[in-house]
């Protein structure tokens, strides 16, 4: 992926190829960004500008560039956890080439884990310290892109320090994090960090007409509804097309306790108990946005809630029912149950919390 190819970011990508240009480019790089914003494709533009616009590049498969990313090995047939990010390769390559501006989430679902928490275990850590200690295949520089270096283990994150604090001549390493704030310091402190911004409006509109062929008008209604992030835009039109479960669900937590309806609701957080951890994690995020929706709804601010044809109708009759009071609590409760959910608190717990916690104060 070229330069060229990079959405918006004129000044980002300008600093990036002169410090490739003047040979001042730092060894450890972290790219922080919300989900979508286009970290990757910055990357991979800068990786396309070092190695000088080579096709390897473009198809991911230059031999001196190496990719770590979260698995869950417990997908492994027999149990070997040998190389088994390798295993997961043709993947991955497959999701960069379709959706550089996947979330994490995205990429567990491609991975076929969905259900599952993905980390970056020690034994990858010896893996990425192997590769860059053998000598470069065509000669030049070394890279190893470490995809949301937040699930790297503390055994993980302790053995790289020092790889990333003195790596050898023309080895360089490149992190993407959407969450920075879970990544160890002493991590942080050994990288230049660059932060990416918000993609503007009017080159995510163009984005989403050539990605998705919509009209000028649903092109301008997702792309105010992104948030500046391609990756999100792409899934809420994927979630118009087909309302998600996630929504029908905390819609029906609404519901149920507005209509003092326990055993509803218990029947639903028995069922949110037993989905895996992301699962889980991708309902709290659904519900909070749908709170956002009602609230703007409520303040009469209707275009500014981005809500969807297919949810209007049924969101502008349920905040009629809701205390305005509530939404700010809600809110907070998710936020909880989302934390409580990293902590691996147990599920039952959570939900049956959260839950109840809406019954008695919406």
């Amino acid at each position: 992926m070229p330069y060229s190819s990079v959405l918006g970011h004129t000044e980002i990508v300008g600093n990036l190829r002169s410090m490739v240009e003047s040979s001042r480019m730092p060894h450890a790089l972290l790219f922080t960004e919300k989900g979508g914003y286009g970290a990757l494709p910055l990357v991979l533009g800068t990786l396309a500008h070092m190695f000088g616009n080579s096709p390897k590049v473009s198809r991911l498969v230059h031999p001196d560039i190496h990719f770590i990313f979260p698995i869950n090995t417990s997908t492994l047939v027999g149990g070997d956890k040998r190389g088994e990010v390798e295993l997961f390769y043709p993947l991955w390559r497959e999701l960069v080439m379709k959706n550089p501006y996947f979330s994490e989430a995205d990429l567990y679902k491609a991975f076929g884990i969905e259900n599952k928490s993905g980390t970056i275990s020690v034994a990858e850590a010896s893996s990425i310290i192997r590769k860059m200690s053998l000598s470069s295949y065509e000669g030049g520089a070394k890279v190893m892109l470490i995809m949301f270096p937040e699930r790297m283990t503390l055994e993980c994150a302790n053995k790289l320090l020092k790889n990333l604090e003195e790596p050898g001549s023309g080895t360089y390493y490149f992190l993407i994090s959407h969450n920075p704030e879970k990544i160890i310091s002493t991590i942080i402190s050994r990288c230049r960090i660059i932060e990416v911004p918000p993609i503007g409006k009017e080159i995510v509109e163009q984005e989403l007409k050539r990605r998705a062929s919509l009209s000028d008008e649903d092109a301008s209604f997702w792309a105010k509804c992104s948030g500046g992030s391609i990756g999100k835009a792409l899934e809420l039109i994927g979630r118009e097309e087909e309302q998600s479960d996630n929504y029908n669900i905390f819609v029906s937590i609404l519901e149920g306790a507005l209509q003092k309806d326990l055993c509803a609701l218990t029947d639903i957080w028995e069922q949110i108990a037993s989905y895996g951890k992301e699962r889980q994690k991708e309902l709290c995020t659904e519900g909070e946005e749908i709170l956002r929706k009602l609230y703007m709804l409520s303040l009469g601010l209707d275009n500014l809630s981005y809500a969807p044809a297919n949810e209007r109708n049924q969101l502008e009759a349920l905040q009629k029912r809701i205390n305005v009071e509530f939404y700010r609590k809600g809110y907070g409760y998710l936020n909880d149950a989302l934390e409580c959910i990293e902590r691996n608190v147990n599920p039952k717990f959570i939900f049956c919390d959260l839950c109840n916690r809406i019954y008695c104060n919406i």
